[in-house]
């Protein structure tokens, strides 16, 4: 059973809400991949960092 809304605001909101957020995610983007690629050049260093500590090289 569907209900007919009485004003058609609320679609109107959901739109411009939806709208809002791919407009945020598209600003965000770039940092968000920077981040990403810091984070992993970061893990990285960190995996190598601590491979050579367990195979008793100098770190």
């Amino acid at each position: 059973m569907a209900t007919k809304s009485k004003s058609d605001w609320g679609v109107v909101f959901s739109v411009f809400s939806i709208c809002i957020a791919f407009v945020s995610i598209g600003y965000c983007f770039p940092y968000i991949i920077d981040m990403f690629e810091n984070g992993w050049e970061r893990s990285t260093r960190a995996i190598a960092y601590f491979s050579r500590i367990i195979r008793g090289g100098t770190a």
